[in-house]
């Protein structure tokens, strides 16, 4: 396990221009020769349509079974096969977020936005706008996500579990994939590029027309998992059950707190930390199906390498794994234990002082 790390790391987006620590960008391109990562991100089309399929699948045999015999426990059964598979879904909308889920950007964009945001009340745009600038700005004070990884914010066990609720951020990050959310940074355009040159009188015109743009596919897909539920046997609460209440604790909660372990460091101030949130997890199976499924785990590499493909990403690692800026975890949970049991945590700023 790599802990020892000496240089903060921030990659970009192989797509986006390099605006912070491209040094170091260009120290991770030069990890690996050019035939190598051109290897890596390869594309295989039929991958990730296959998956696609399949998480699907999951979905429908759930509720189909549930359909066949609504029990309680038919009903536990499938809200957790549901939301995982939903999860699992949400890790494919990622790749599609940095274009790599299809070779095809036409296809990427729509299959995220019809088969994966849509459904879960999500837009395409607004979350590769604050991702990408996540992966911009990474161990910087301008990273969207830092409140995320940050232990200031959470240095109680109170705090922390209310953070692993979910209820102390939800509303963050709900605004942060709006057009509403470029208003958590004044110094950010906050109108997109389509409206840019419009003589609206206010900001919220342009937002407001975003918001309801990009929402376009939530509106039809919703209207469509709705009418299924309505005009199947099951009540109709069965939508909230089986589908709403899912993304919440499947999808949202697990992804909250795997940001959480992914980049962070249980040290303060938070400052010390920024130089190693280069974090790659090596999960049992069930924490992998429940934090990370489609290899979401290997963290460190994709951040390396934002446009490899998640199927690539083991082979990444088998090179990356040792190298002193990424650190190596094993579970999420025992992780999450070890955060909990240092709290609340002593600033070693103010000690010094």
């Amino acid at each position: 396990m790599n802990t020892n790390k000496s240089d903060p790391i921030s990659m970009v987006d192989a797509r986006s221009p390099v605006t912070t620590a491209s040094n170091l960008t260009n120290q991770g391109k030069s990890i690996v020769a050019k035939d190598e990562l051109k290897r890596w991100m390869t594309p295989q089309p039929i991958r990730p349509i296959r998956d696609l399929f399949l998480d699907w699948l999951g979905i429908v045999l759930a509720l189909l079974a549930v359909t066949w015999m609504p029990t309680w426990w038919m009903y536990s059964i499938a809200f957790i096969v549901v939301g995982c598979c939903q999860y699992a879904l949400f890790i494919l909308g990622h790749d599609a977020i940095h274009s790599s889920l299809h070779p095809n950007r036409l296809l990427n964009d729509r299959l995220a936005k019809w088969a994966i945001h849509g459904p879960m009340f999500m837009a395409l745009e607004d979350g590769r706008r604050s991702h990408l600038e996540h992966h911009r700005t990474l161990g910087t004070a301008s990273d969207p996500d830092r409140y995320l990884h940050t232990l200031s914010n959470k240095n109680s066990r109170i705090k922390f579990l209310l953070f692993c609720s979910g209820l102390a951020t939800f509303g963050k990050t709900v605004l942060k994939v709006t057009p509403f959310g470029k208003l958590l940074n004044s110094s950010r355009p906050i109108a997109t590029e389509a409206y840019q040159s419009k003589n609206l009188l206010t900001p919220v015109a342009p937002m407001l027309l975003d918001y309801t743009k990009q929402r376009v596919p939530v509106l039809v897909t919703q209207t469509l998992l709705i009418s299924i539920f309505a005009f199947s046997t099951l009540p109709l609460w069965s939508y909230l059950v089986l589908w709403v209440a899912p993304i919440y604790f499947c999808v949202f909660l697990p992804d909250e707190i795997r940001a959480f372990c992914d980049h962070a460091v249980p040290v303060l101030p938070d400052s010390k930390a920024d130089s190693s949130r280069l974090v790659t997890f090596r999960p049992s199976w069930i924490e992998g199906i429940l934090f990370s499924p489609h290899n979401m785990n290997y963290h460190a590499e994709h951040h390396l390498y934002p446009g490899v493909p998640y199927y690539n990403l083991p082979i990444v690692h088998q090179v990356l794994k040792d190298r002193a800026e990424v650190t190596v975890r094993g579970s999420y949970l025992i992780f999450l234990f070890h955060v909990i049991r240092l709290l609340p945590l002593q600033d070693s700023a103010e000690a010094a002082s």
